[in-house]
């Protein structure tokens, strides 16, 4: 089964006070430890979609070997770049069973977790997989490729959740370990 994974870094942290995937934690910045997560994972493909003007999230990327896509309009919103990221991996690895589409700023979520949902999708590869914690969907989240077309055409600032609300009856959700690992980063406050 082939599995790719989009990361979505093209926000603007606006609420953070911008910067937000460059900020440390633990020393790290943001979006390398998304990538070094990402890109440690068996993956058939992966991109990370970003704003033209990120060259360093885009070094970062390159570094890690993860294409890079760029957004640019995404002051349109996350579906601008769920849309945009999932054009730009089909192109690169057409014969994809499912995408992993994964947010920059959620630094503490674990390999178990991811590995867990992956291993989730392939028992039950009809469906959209989410990460959950007791009953409240998250991120990260597969989507089978019968959905490509509907994540393809988000032009909103609603990214897989606008497919999932259309077929609640597909969704399957996967407990994370803990709640520390769906929390994500959007204030200075909450690092």
């Amino acid at each position: 089964m082939k599995i790719g994974c989009v990361l979505l870094a093209a926000g603007a942290g606006k609420r953070f006070g911008g910067g937000k995937l460059l900020y440390a934690i633990d020393g790290e910045p943001m979006i390398a430890r998304a990538l070094r997560l990402f890109s440690d994972l068996p993956f058939a493909a992966r991109v990370c979609v970003t704003r033209a003007e990120e060259t360093e999230i885009q070094r970062l990327a390159h570094e890690r070997g993860v294409p890079v896509a760029i957004n640019p309009d995404p002051e349109r919103g996350v579906g601008t770049s769920v849309a945009i990221a999932t054009e730009a991996i089909l192109a690169k690895e057409p014969a994809l069973d499912g995408i992993l589409y994964a947010v920059a700023d959620q630094p503490f979520l674990t390999r178990e977790s991811v590995t867990k949902l992956i291993e989730t999708f392939e028992e039950h590869p009809d469906d959209i997989v989410s990460l959950s914690l007791e009953k409240r969907r998250g991120n990260p989240a597969i989507f089978p490729a019968e959905f490509y077309p509907e994540l393809c055409a988000l032009k909103e600032d609603t990214g897989g959740t606008a497919v999932m609300k259309r077929h609640p009856e597909r969704l399957r959700l996967v407990e994370a370990a803990s709640a520390e690992e769906l929390r994500d980063i959007d204030t200075k406050e909450t690092t």
